[in-house]
């Protein structure tokens, strides 16, 4: 590095080998995305290995694509007898593909159906420094894709094995496809980038249906209300790429003429629509300001300077660069809140390289940023006073004082814990404190107008914050997790792959991970083959023994499980019984487990609420 006048890393407050280092990576060719791949595994890979099953949307799937390579009917996934129109093909190719390279063995593995995911959110990020960087520097461009990666609604479509974390990489491609496009550079060809544009947009149909499209299809109205001009769209080669993005996109309709005769016939035209939306839905519409909360608070750490960035691009509007930055932002969060019929949680994602970029932009005009770090220019127009500009708009920043970021993060923890009425692992105890410092610290650096500083940290302390809450706090929880419970005690007493039968408990995960019949039985029709093990929830127990009293005369009871269904809002209680009292494994254990006849006494202990709605 050059030297200046810029105050050195150590002067503004933290190590300025972080500050050397960052520089370094930044400069160098592959070092970048290196420095992001390991950050995004180091990120994601914890919780895709050690999260459970978790109900409903990512069991569905993962429960779908299980059966259709089982089948060997690729062309026609089911859930049970159930079709979904409104989940296209792409995603669970996807999931099939990596569920036959890992066997028959792991078909209840549920690691195997979040690949897809993780890849592709990996990949996304990837992508937003490859092609932000040209735009707007190598450092500015990872400081983004740092900012995008960590943040928590981007980690989590990361860990969940659904169309939502797939749908991310098409889409974020598409978008700086189209941000290139509308702002060229003179030194870059435009016709790899037109092309990548049309991939990504039938890709995207593939996996998400028209997602992606819609997506682009808002920035594209935004700009004309800014610009009044389309005539730059010749630049996108519609006549060459829109056909190759629908040759692309032609199986998700071949799959919809194989299971419905006519694409989307049966449906209503309001659930057309909405499954032309993507793989998602909801019931009932979401509270007006729904989609902007749940793009803000899963921006972290970025919302905190979101304010001020955004005010930097109206600002200098003027200039195309945040011109298309702001119409990707105002345009989908209108159309979200007018139009979408999707959980925020799964469909803002797309706006956060978009933020990204904003807060990154922000940082890189800083004067405590070593101008000789950052490459790109000041916005086209800005002459000088540029750190002077940044200074004032960083008094809008929402960066909170230290103790409170520190008491923000030990709350989130804290709440999980208060909600299973569990006590955190010496583990756990050591990262949620060494999260909570990091918040701190990262604070600090903010509120010291050091946004470099606060920028590293802070995707540090989230970054910290996703492992310890996904591949720790919510692993080590044990009640909200009922099927893997089930299945901990049924492996212990009873031993591997045994036969079970569930009253009660119709959740996907049970067909998942137990592998009981998606149709949920009645206590008279449980199964009655040699060596089912009956797992019955406590608010059916007094039928059940009714319906079974002449028909299993050996039944004896092997344990009891107490769990809670987060879907449901409900507690319970199973007992777990041997339908023949000759089943030896269960009986030898059943003799040394003090609390193999506890299960009365602990269910007579446990209030119930309405029975209404909880199984």
């Amino acid at each position: 590095m050059s030297t200046n006048n810029t105050p050195t890393g150590a002067a503004r407050g933290h190590p300025s080998a972080v500050i050397d280092a960052f520089d370094r990576i930044a400069r160098r060719g592959i070092a970048p995305y290196l420095a992001l791949l390991a950050l995004t595994l180091v990120v994601y890979l914890p919780g895709v290995l050690r999260l459970p099953a978790v109900d409903r949307t990512e069991i569905v799937f993962a429960e779908t694509t299980r059966d259709m390579v089982g089948r060997g009917t690729w062309a026609d996934p089911r859930y049970g007898d159930i079709i979904h129109p409104f989940r296209p093909i792409g995603t669970f190719w996807a999931q099939g593909l990596s569920a036959s390279v890992a066997g028959s063995a792991h078909a209840r593995d549920i690691t195997v159906y979040r690949l897809p995911s993780l890849i592709a959110v990996t990949l996304s990020v990837l992508a937003l420094f490859w092609l932000a960087a040209p735009r707007v520097g190598g450092h500015t461009a990872l400081i983004a894709a740092g900012l995008f990666a960590i943040a928590p609604l981007t980690v989590l479509v990361s860990q969940l094995a659904i169309a939502d974390g797939l749908a991310l990489l098409p889409a974020t491609v598409a978008m700086l496809c189209l941000m290139r496009l509308y702002d060229p550079e003179a030194a870059h060809p435009q016709r790899p980038l037109a092309l990548l544009f049309w991939v990504a947009m039938g890709v995207g149909m593939l996996v998400n249906a028209l997602h992606t499209p819609i997506l682009v299809g808002v920035t594209i109205l935004a700009l004309l209300v800014f610009d009044r001009d389309l005539t730059w769209l010749r630049r996108t080669r519609p006549l060459i790429g829109l056909p190759i993005a629908l040759v692309l996109a032609a199986p998700w309709i071949y799959v919809r003429f194989q299971q419905d005769g006519i694409p989307f016939s049966g449906t209503g035209w309001m659930e057309f629509l909405a499954a032309l939306g993507g793989a998602q839905d909801m019931k009932l519409r979401a509270f007006p300001g729904t989609f902007l909360a749940a793009a803000l608070l899963g921006f972290l750490p970025g919302v905190a300077l979101l304010p001020p960035a955004l005010k930097l691009l109206w600002d200098d509007r003027a200039d195309k660069l945040p011109r298309f930055l702001l119409a990707w932002v105002i345009g989908y969060i209108v159309y979200l809140e007018l139009l979408s019929s999707k959980p925020g949680t799964y469909t803002v994602q797309v706006l956060f390289p978009a933020f990204a970029l904003a807060v990154a932009l922000l940082v890189g005009q800083s004067p405590t940023h070593d101008t000789c770090a950052t490459v790109p220019p000041p916005p086209r127009g800005e002459g000088s006073g540029v750190g002077e500009r940044t200074e004032l708009h960083l008094r809008w920043s929402l960066i909170p004082w230290p103790p409170l970021a520190a008491l923000f993060a030990l709350s989130l923890f804290a709440g999980v814990y208060a909600f299973a009425r569990e006590m955190p692992s010496p583990l756990a105890v050591a990262l949620i404190a060494a999260v909570a410092l990091l918040f701190a610290y990262s604070a600090h650096l903010g509120r010291s107008r050091d946004p470099l500083g606060w920028a590293l940290t802070g995707i540090a302390s989230l970054a910290l914050f996703a492992i310890t809450l996904l591949g720790v706090v919510f692993p080590g929880v044990q009640h909200i997790w009922p099927a893997r419970e089930i299945a901990d005690v049924i492996q212990d007493s009873c031993g591997p792959n045994r036969r079970v039968a569930i009253l009660g408990f119709r959740e996907p995960s049970a067909a998942f991970v137990l592998g009981v019949p998606k149709t949920a039985p009645t206590p008279e029709s449980m199964a009655d083959a040699p060596g089912t093990l009956h797992v019955v929830e406590s608010r059916w127990h007094e039928r059940y023994l009714v319906a079974v009293a002449g028909k299993f005369p050996k039944l004896a009871q092997i344990d009891c499980v107490a769990a809670y269904n987060v879907m449901r809002g409900c507690p319970m209680t199973f007992t777990i019984y041997s339908t023949d009292n000759s089943d030896l494994a269960c009986y030898r254990e059943r003799v040394d487990n003090p609390t193999g006849n506890g299960c009365v006494a602990l269910l007579s202990t446990i209030s119930r609420p309405s029975t209404r709605g909880c199984d």
